[in-house]
């Protein structure tokens, strides 16, 4: 039971996403910079092709699981603005999670709860979500897995996880920990839980993925799967890599580049795996995990930023940091975020060249990155 006191919280965090969606549809229409995302044009369109017979991936730029493009049909039946209402509604869901993970962690009620509110009422969370932004959904499926697994259902932990996999890759990443985490000693034959979990997640991958290949062939194999892989964004991209991959747009993807890009990343994440192998560490490792791929990942765009921060109300009973180095963290964090949107805003919308600029500001974001993800492992007790 989540409480009645929770439960209204939920029904006022939920009223409260409504009138950012019915505030949306007002901005978009008289303020040159809008406040849907791209994305969700993208999602309705490829909508409209499912209600058509036709396939989703004949809207281009349409690069995601078909799952997406069902779940938004509504978009073209009832109104334009549903699929907010129903990242929204995951948004909720994802605050029940929270408490109903933290209470199973042992934690005492008051305090699960005020994290659950953190997500709630996070700014960021309330933003992106009614942008139209799909990654409320993969989020849900990836705390349902951690879900599951405190309560060793490993066979539905891992339908979930490949089902999660299916809908985002990242949560890809999290497979070693969670594998780990399920160890009874220090034997390196895997026991009856781990094998359970790795052949159901193998196999819900298999049919979620061949019923999608089977529906829409090749095309789906290749927006949704090998696209990814090869990649190059040169707009809206807050990485590190971001000039790199701007002055190397138009050339043909270089294995090396791409080996190194991804190297730094790949042994962290094995690294961190390891060395918070205990179950008890299951929710930080994802949260240390989150942080790596966010900060290290050639891509990176506001929404990544859902990985890590549905992770971190999670972990917070057990990061011991002060008050105000938490709010130093946070507002540096936010303003080497505003001075890569300032530099981006001078290309996009007033036509100077800022390039340099935004790769300079991308630097700075990466080194804040960096530090906020020391100073996290550094405070987890």
């Amino acid at each position: 039971m989540i409480g009645k006191s929770f439960a209204w919280h939920c029904g006022a965090a939920f009223f409260l996403r409504l009138l950012f969606v019915a505030y949306s549809s007002f901005h978009d229409k008289n303020f040159n910079v809008p406040y849907t995302d791209v994305d969700y044009k993208v999602f309705t369109d490829a909508a409209r092709h499912v209600t058509e017979g036709k396939s989703p991936y004949d809207r281009h730029t349409y690069r995601y699981t078909p799952f997406i493009a069902w779940l938004l049909v509504p978009n073209v039946i009832i109104f334009q603005d549903f699929g907010k209402i129903i990242f929204s509604a995951f948004d909720v869901l994802i605050s029940i999670l929270i408490k109903q993970i933290l209470l199973k962690e042992k934690c005492n009620a008051e305090r699960a709860s005020f994290c659950g509110y953190l997500w709630l009422y996070n700014p960021l969370a309330i933003i992106i979500s009614t942008r139209g932004n799909a990654d409320s959904v993969a989020v849900f499926f990836v705390l349902l897995v951690m879900y599951y697994l405190q309560n060793e259902n490993c066979y539905l932990a891992g339908i979930l996880h490949g089902f999660s996999i299916h809908l985002r890759l990242y949560p890809l990443a999290f497979s070693l920990a969670m594998y780990l985490t399920l160890r009874k000693s220090n034997s390196i034959l895997p026991n009856k839980n781990q094998i359970v979990l790795v052949f159901s997640c193998i196999f819900s991958l298999i049919v979620f993925t061949s019923l999608s290949y089977y529906l829409y062939g090749y095309k789906f194999l290749y927006e949704s799967l090998l696209y990814h892989l090869i990649r190059k964004d040169a707009r809206h991209n807050f990485s590190v890599y971001f000039y790199m991959l701007y002055l190397s747009a138009g050339e043909v993807p270089n294995i090396l580049q791409k080996i190194l890009t991804f190297l730094p990343q790949l042994i962290l994440l094995i690294g961190l795996s390891f060395f918070y192998s205990a179950k008890r560490n299951l929710s930080f490792s994802m949260l240390s995990q989150a942080l790596v791929m966010v900060t290290y990942n050639p891509v990176m765009t506001s929404q990544y930023f859902f990985w890590f921060l549905s992770l971190l109300p999670i972990c917070l009973p057990r990061l011991k940091m002060t008050l105000s180095k938490s709010i130093f963290l946070i507002t540096i964090w936010l303003l080497a975020q505003g001075v890569w949107l300032f530099t981006a805003y001078l290309l996009e919308f007033k036509g100077i060249n800022s390039f340099a600029c935004i790769w300079l500001a991308g630097i700075l974001f990466f080194a804040v990155n960096i530090k906020v993800l020391i100073e996290v492992i550094q405070s987890y007790q």
